[in-house]
């Protein structure tokens, strides 16, 4: 039977501190604690009708290094650089940072291959896309990437290339895994789109990119994983809550979106009904949309959900034709660079990644969902 909803998170999980480990009796190694306590959050399906999708997380805070930002560059294929004072830079020569978020990713795949031992479900691994990629980097001359159009033309082969090999080192450090999920994060997409990425000099602003473009560089990304056998089924791209990147999405080829009810323009408001209308138009001719959400306590999710149940009824749909959605658990701080109050350059702290009590939340708050999704 098709599950009802499917769990998950955004690629992140804060690793337990020492006392929390201590008190959980797990290992002193944190890539190996975080990986056992996340297999046990979601290494198993609550229950028929409520599936869970467990995730290597790509980023546990334990240092500047670790986030999801440097993760992703040390995914880059034949790529250097080095963190600098104002921020990652791209060039020639690996300086001791990337060489360290390269050290960190191969301990969580070494810790994979102990902590996932036997494990035969889904496993989903994230990185950043492209347009935020060329947002948050520099190059050598101190300008962003997004200011050379040939540098940011060969990020989605550069990432296609090193997310093979990651996803190819994961299926031999957990072989019964389900290596077929991908979480694309464009957190600053829009900040992109719209021209909201300042220049170093901080008195103007790049640009902006017409979503086209943008798409041209999914697209890129989509036929280069193609390539190596991962199709688009497999991908779940991050949309952001903007009628033209949706579009552009589609000719992309994407076929998994993410999007934020946080985001969405109400119904009533004509770039609501857009947006919206665009919405029912892409699930109608097959494409998913997987719901980001904030879980936890004191958060928004319950109005933000009900927000969203009732514009999908007001455009002729019911409850149960969402069936078979995939709910993301996000602390809401891309929220902040997709409105521009957070340079996606910006160094972020570890407050800004899950932790068990929001997976917990999302776990507590499934029931309720499902029971609105029964035909």
């Amino acid at each position: 039977m098709k599950p009802l909803v499917t769990l998950t998170g955004d690629g992140t999980f804060r690793a337990p501190t020492p006392q929390e480990a201590l008190a959980l009796h797990l290992p002193d190694d944190p890539h190996l604690a975080a990986l056992l306590r996340l297999r046990a959050l979601l290494g198993d399906d609550l229950e028929e009708q409520i599936a869970t999708r467990l995730y290597l997380p790509s980023a546990l805070g334990l240092d500047e290094t670790d986030h999801l930002l440097p993760s992703t560059l040390a995914l880059l294929a034949e790529t250097t650089g080095d963190l600098v004072s104002y921020g990652w830079r791209l060039g020639t020569g690996t300086g001791l940072a990337w060489q360290h978020a390269r050290e960190l990713r191969e301990r969580m795949l070494d810790a994979a291959r102990i902590a996932m031992l036997g494990y035969e479900g889904a496993l989903m691994t994230t990185a950043l896309g492209p347009a935020t990629l060329a947002g948050a980097t520099f190059l050598q001359s101190g300008e962003r990437t997004l200011g050379d159009p040939g540098a940011v033309r060969d990020l989605p082969m550069l990432l296609a290339e090193g997310l093979v090999g990651h996803l190819e080192t994961l299926q031999d450090r957990v072989p019964g895994a389900q290596l077929h999920v991908l979480l694309l994060r464009e957190d600053a997409v829009a900040a992109v789109h719209e021209g909201r990425i300042p220049t170093p000099s901080g008195r103007r602003r790049y640009a902006p990119i017409p979503a086209p473009e943008i798409g041209v560089l999914w697209r890129s990304l989509f036929v280069a994983l193609e390539d190596f056998g991962l199709g688009a089924d497999s991908v779940t791209l991050g949309v952001g809550a903007d009628i033209e990147l949706l579009r552009a999405a589609r000719d992309a080829g994407a076929r998994r979106m993410a999007i934020s009810p946080r985001r969405l323009p109400p119904l009533t408001s004509p770039q609501g009904r857009v947006l919206w209308e665009g919405i029912a138009e892409a699930t109608d001719q097959g494409c998913v949309f997987e719901l980001v959400v904030d879980p936890r306590p004191g958060g928004l999710l319950g109005p933000e959900l009900e927000m969203m149940f009732e514009s999908w009824r007001r455009l002729g749909h019911s409850d149960a034709e969402a069936a078979g959605v995939a709910v993301i658990a996000h602390t809401g701080a891309s929220h902040a660079v997709h409105s521009g109050l957070v340079d996606p350059s910006a160094q972020p702290s570890a407050s800004t990644l899950l932790d068990e009590s929001a997976l917990e939340a999302l776990l507590r708050i499934a029931p309720s969902w499902a029971e609105r999704l029964v035909d």
